[in-house]
C-alpha cells in the first residue's frame, strides 16, 4: 500500500472487531472426526471454526488475529497520535554546550540525531500533505463563461470570463435576450505562483 490508509478504511477495520465479545485468548487443536482429522479453533470448550487437516496455519491465523489486531489497532492510533503531535524544538543551547564542553557522550549524540531525523521525517510528511493539498485545491479551480456564436459561422467564442458562478449566471441573462444558444461553460484552471515583471 503506496497510499496512508483512509480514515473511513480505519474505522470500517474497527468495527469489524468483535470487541468484548468472545473476549480471551483463542486455541487451536487437531482432532479426528468421521470425515477426517481437522483443525478446529476454539474458545473456551466452545468450536468456533473447523478446517481440514491442510489448513493448520489459517487455523493458527486466526487465533491470533483475534488478539493481533486491537493490538495493531492500538498502535496505529498511537503512532498517528505522535504524528499529529506539534514538533518540539530541542534545546540547542545545551546540546551546544555538551557537545562544546564535550560532555556528550556518543550515545547522547546518537539520540539527538534519531531526535532530528524523527523531526525531518514528520515535517516532510506535513509538507507532501500541504503540496498534496495545493494540488488539488488547484486542479478544483474553475473558471465560468458565456459562449455564443460568432455570427452565422460555426465558430464560438466565449465572454465575460470568471470564477464567480453567480455572476456568469446573471451575465448569461442578459446576452440570451440577445442570442438566445447562449450557454454557460465551465473549464478547470490551473494557477502557477506570482512572479515579478520588470516593466
Amino acid at each position: 500500500m503506496s497510499e496512508p490508509m483512509a480514515a473511513e478504511h480505519v474505522d470500517l477495520v474497527r468495527r469489524r472487531q468483535l470487541g468484548a465479545w468472545l473476549a480471551g485468548p483463542w486455541s487451536i487443536c487437531e482432532t479426528s472426526t468421521p470425515d477426517g482429522d481437522v483443525w478446529q479453533v476454539k474458545h473456551g470448550g466452545q468450536v468456533l471454526a473447523t478446517l481440514p487437516d491442510w489448513a493448520g496455519n489459517l487455523a493458527l491465523w486466526i487465533a491470533e488475529a483475534h488478539e493481533d489486531l486491537p493490538d495493531l489497532l492500538a498502535e496505529l492510533d498511537r503512532l498517528r497520535a505522535a504524528a499529529a503531535a506539534p514538533l518540539e524544538p530541542p534545546d540547542r543551547s545545551a546540546i551546544d554546550g555538551e557537545i562544546e564542553d564535550g560532555a556528550a557522550t556518543a550515545d547522547d549524540l546518537r539520540a539527538v540525531a534519531r531526535r532530528l531525523l524523527a523531526a525531518n521525517g514528520r515535517v516532510t510528511r506535513l509538507l507532501e500533505q500541504a503540496q498534496g493539498e495545493a494540488r488539488t485545491a488547484l486542479t478544483e479551480s474553475a473558471e465560468f463563461g458565456i459562449r455564443v456564436r460568432a455570427g452565422s459561422t460555426a465558430g464560438e467564442q466565449v465572454f465575460g470570463r470568471t470564477p464567480d458562478r453567480g455572476v456568469a449566471l446573471a451575465r448569461l441573462a442578459r446576452y440570451r435576450d440577445r442570442t438566445p444558444d447562449a450557454q454557460l461553460v465551465l473549464r478547470p484552471v490551473r494557477y502557477g505562483a506570482w512572479e515579478e515583471v520588470r516593466p
